[in-house]
């Protein structure tokens, strides 16, 4: 199969999302990790932010799957294991970037387990690596200028 221009449409309205949530990301991973334990309300705003950027990597990468027939992933971590499997993206980024994508399940399901600290050093580590994961994207399809 191949990538339509409503694929690339698609794409482009899950890195739109994505940018909304990355800029409140960046803004959060400005604060200290004192200020950032003892404030719930930025907590509770990098929880979201954090959640709702891995949903729309997860949902472009899906898609971008589907419209390719690659294999079928079994899981989020899976979406992005499909992606390097691909070379949509190199090996050392996709390792990074599952850990992001696994402590999704931490936000989505685990959420009583949740510790302030393990988010900010999530947010820390990996907030930046929304903006590769649409450069790598981008570049696979062919998508030209998504800001």
């Amino acid at each position: 199969m191949f990538i339509t221009d409503q694929h690339r449409a698609k794409i482009k309205d899950y890195f739109a999302d994505m940018n909304r949530y990355i800029q409140v990301l960046e803004e959060i991973n400005k604060t200290t990790r004192e200020d950032f334990l003892a404030t719930p309300i930025l907590q509770a705003a990098a929880e979201r932010a954090l959640h709702i950027a891995l949903e729309c990597a997860t949902d472009a990468g899906n898609l971008l799957i589907d419209a390719l027939v690659m294999r079928d992933p079994s899981s989020y971590e899976d979406i992005i294991q499909v992606l390097a499997e691909e070379e949509v993206f190199p090996a050392a980024f996709s390792a990074s970037f599952m850990e992001a994508v696994r402590y999704r399940r931490v936000l989505a399901h685990d959420y009583a387990k949740r510790d302030p600290a393990q988010l900010y050093d999530m947010l820390q580590g990996h907030a930046h690596e929304f903006a590769r994961f649409q450069d790598y994207v981008a570049n696979y399809v062919k998508l030209g200028d998504f800001a």
